[in-house]
């Protein structure tokens, strides 16, 4: 036995695949530059950037008592649902922080996405549904204490809230807000909110339908070539739905063309078979697809280490990121970060802490 301590001690230790002093490092960089973005970028379109930024805040280490979360949180809660991206986002955040004591606006927030569906199982980027009032709160929510770190341990939820549709949203929608929402189903569905059967049904059928002979994803429909954001984006929402009614997703047909397809044209320099750019948006999906999925490879790339190593690469020396063909330096900048802290959490049951078979 000594001996072969020795042995062990004498041979070169295997250096690690990550730099995590350097992807730590990174991520306080990306943070201070975002922090001091806050107040200053205005809005970027129509669509607000405060979630986004919130979203990548709370998963950087900070708590509801650092000023700025503070104030975008005040920000979120005090503006109207209106916009699937803005709505999607807000239930994660909200779900992360404190899934008990913003179970009712989560429940709204699933109303909200609901009410949106497109009659074929899409989302667009929505409009505010009138039904809220009508959300059931059950009994009052008891606080379970702001402030915990977003990797602090979950509260149960106890009270099950049911959400029924009120009404259709139009024709048809893209495959860019319909993953965002399944993000934010995702976060309702952790807090306990009870989605009508229909509903994941219909959703989970049009990823199906959707795919592309090729292999992969399109924005629109099947007829759209597959690209890489959008195929990334479509795994992570098929598997939501499949793990939300309890269904394996390891073996299913489109789940693994899917995985297939993004195992064949791996990158990290662009958005593969895209000539829209959306870049960092990309990493982010594909983050979600590896973690949601469970592995830590496409194909015979180790997708975290070589992003990560990537990423600490084309970091600026203000902190932020910006890919090529890209005018959106925050929104990268939050890409980055969330692919970094592997954002994405693993599909289990946390509502019940039961975890879910795949």
């Amino acid at each position: 036995m000594q001996i072969a301590l020795l042995l062990a001690l004498a041979l070169p230790q295997a250096k690690p695949k990550v730099d995590q002093v350097a992807v730590d490092r990174a991520i306080q960089k990306g943070v201070t530059y975002l922090k001091g973005r806050i107040g200053k970028y205005g809005s970027l379109n129509r669509r607000r950037s405060e979630e986004l930024i919130l979203w990548t805040l709370i998963h950087s280490g900070l708590t509801e008592a650092d000023p700025d979360v503070q104030a975008l949180l005040k920000t979120v809660l005090e503006t109207d649902l209106q916009f699937t991206y803005n709505v999607s986002l807000q239930a994660l955040i909200l779900e992360e922080i404190d899934r008990v004591r913003f179970q009712p606006r989560i429940a709204q927030c699933a109303q909200f996405l609901v009410d949106n569906q497109c009659e074929n199982g899409q989302w667009n980027y929505g409009e505010p549904t009138p039904f809220l009032k009508d959300v059931p709160t059950g009994s009052k929510a008891v606080a379970s204490g702001g402030g915990r770190p977003a990797t602090s341990r979950k509260t149960q939820v106890v009270k099950k809230l049911p959400i029924l549709q009120k009404r259709k949203g139009p024709p048809r929608g893209d495959n860019s807000n319909s993953q965002y929402a399944s993000l934010g189903m995702r976060a309702c569905f952790d807090a306990g909110i009870v989605f009508p059967p229909d509903v994941l049904a219909k959703a989970e059928a049009w990823w199906r339908e959707s795919i592309h002979e090729g292999g992969g994803w399109g924005y629109l429909k099947s007829s759209d070539a597959g690209y890489g954001s959008m195929t990334a984006g479509a795994v992570g929402a098929l598997t939501i739905y499949l793990f939300m009614q309890n269904k394996p997703w390891m073996r299913d047909k489109e789940v693994v063309t899917g995985m297939e397809w993004m195992s064949k044209n791996f990158t990290l320099t662009e958005n593969p078979a895209s000539a829209e750019g959306w870049q960092y948006y990309y990493l982010y999906a594909l983050e979600r697809a590896g973690i949601f999925y469970g592995t830590e490879r496409f194909g015979a790339h180790e997708w975290y280490p070589e992003g990560a190593k990537y990423l600490l690469g084309e970091q600026k020396p203000d902190g932020s990121w910006m890919a090529a063909k890209s005018d959106h330096e925050i929104w990268d900048t939050c890409f980055a970060i969330l692919f970094l802290r592997r954002a994405t959490r693993p599909l289990i049951d946390v509502a019940s802490t039961d975890a879910r078979k795949k």
